[in-house]
């Protein structure tokens, strides 16, 4: 038996947890990013950020990989709706 096994599980299920996929996903199993813009164009705020990047660098990243699930809204805002699957990938390649 490997003692290291339920380590190793532990770890996963607490980098799982950490995940706005696991915590932020809608009744259609889907992550909302939400978006507001400063007037000039620029990203004021964004959820669902991974550490260690900034607002302006998280939107670029979704917008190159995730465009199709993105929605402009009235008021400087926008969102993606993004399949929580597709979404725990595109996190996990940038945490």
């Amino acid at each position: 038996m490997n003692d290291s096994a339920p380590a190793q599980e532990a770890t996963n299920a607490t980098k799982a947890a950490s995940s706005p996929a696991a915590s932020g996903q809608g009744a259609r199993g889907e992550v909302v990013v939400n978006v507001r813009f400063q007037p000039n164009g620029l990203v004021n705020m964004i959820n669902h950020k991974p550490q260690g990047l900034n607002d302006q660098e998280w939107f670029d990243r979704l917008c190159r990989v995730a465009s199709p699930h993105y929605m402009p809204l009235s008021g400087g805002r926008g969102a993606f709706t993004i399949p929580g699957d597709t979404f725990q990938l595109i996190w996990e390649a940038n945490s």
